[in-house]
């Protein structure tokens, strides 16, 4: 079969690899539409732990062969890989927690993904989904869980307030979930002018660019003591630290991206989040009990009834074998860009 190949940093490879056959409880997924996530760009860009490796956990496609063990019902289930491969075993499985697994793998990163014609799944990471919906909509359901495992790490519930740092695809599907679950107003702060344009189609009231207004003086102007929850999706250091200044006292903070691990916060951040009594919450994935969680069977509810958009997040298409001049481009900040669909039964 062919293969997106990470061998090395910056060098992403489209070639022939080995097929994989299923073995006991696996099953064998024909892939049909990949999604590139940001943490695949940053694997590309920085580098990674591992080598070669296929890349690629926003996935979907159809079953096509299964291993010993496994019903043969499974075979023609449309199906989204579910990338988090827990012990189940451990006390954090055991609690639900399975993001804080003692010995996780994980599809794309850890092991291979789905940046290939095929892709060798455990049956428990089989996400079986209604035929009607399309592939390139299915391999979009990883980040939309992502964004509603933050709803529920904040407490959110109907009629209250947002902010939401970042309009990128986890910001996007936040301001989605937001105003499925009822927001009174959602803000949308991002640099991005296409961006914010992309947000108030999918549910923002009010969009921010922090360099064109102060964000944190309009959002007090719309919010007085600040917002019910403030959501962070940028990874940046800077826009951290304003969190605090538009979320109200008692209101709560959830964090999801991914900061450098080289900066660092001025300790005032700790002591205004103190005085103000606001509950900062880490969002690490998006799982729950039972396995893989709600967040995964809302969005796949959210999906069917319509009120979940994904259409308008695709701002590219392309053919797998595309794949290495379009993560050049990305690395060279040469290709602005939503989510990027790749098809590997599509020729170059």
């Amino acid at each position: 079969m062919k293969a997106a190949v990470l061998e090395n940093k910056g060098a992403l490879v489209y070639k022939d690899v080995p097929t994989p056959e299923p073995g006991p409880g696996h099953v064998r997924l024909k892939v049909k539409a990949i999604s590139i996530c940001g943490s695949d760009i940053k694997r590309f860009v920085d580098g990674h732990r591992m080598y070669p490796l296929i890349l690629g956990h926003e996935t979907s496609g159809v079953i096509d062969s299964v291993g010993s063990g496994v019903a043969e019902s499974y075979i023609g289930k449309h199906a989204a890989i579910i990338p988090l491969v827990p012990c189940f075993e451990c006390e954090q499985c055991q609690q639900g927690f399975y993001s804080a697994c003692h010995s996780y793998s994980f599809i794309g990163s850890r092991q291979s993904g789905g940046f290939a014609d095929y892709v060798d799944l455990p049956e428990q990471n089989v996400f079986v989904l209604p035929d009607e919906l399309p592939f390139e909509h299915t391999a979009l359901i990883e980040p939309s869980t992502v964004a509603r495992h933050m709803l529920a790490l904040g407490d959110f519930k109907s009629g209250q307030t947002a902010v939401v740092f970042g309009a990128g695809s986890i910001g996007l599907m936040l301001v989605q979930w937001l105003r499925i679950l009822g927001a009174e107003k959602i803000i949308v702060s991002d640099l991005l002018e296409d961006n914010l344009k992309i947000a108030v189609k999918v549910g923002a009231h009010v969009t921010l660019n922090p360099s064109k207004v102060d964000v944190i003086k309009e959002v007090q102007k719309l919010f007085g003591d600040g917002a019910d929850l403030t959501l962070e999706a940028t990874g940046v250091p800077q826009v951290l630290e304003q969190t605090l200044s538009v979320t109200r006292p008692r209101g709560k903070i959830v964090l999801a991206g991914n900061q450098p691990l080289d900066k660092s916060l001025p300790l005032t951040f700790i002591e205004n989040m103190m005085r103000r009594e606001i509950s900062l919450v880490g969002c690490f994935m998006s799982y729950s009990a039972p396995f893989p969680g709600r967040e995964w069977t809302e969005t796949i509810e959210a999906l069917s009834n319509g009120s979940l958009d994904m259409e308008t997040l695709i701002s590219h298409r392309f053919p797998l074998s595309k794949a290495p001049e379009i993560f050049e481009k990305i690395g060279a900040h040469q290709l602005a860009h939503q989510k990027i669909l790749l098809n590997p039964e599509e020729v170059g």
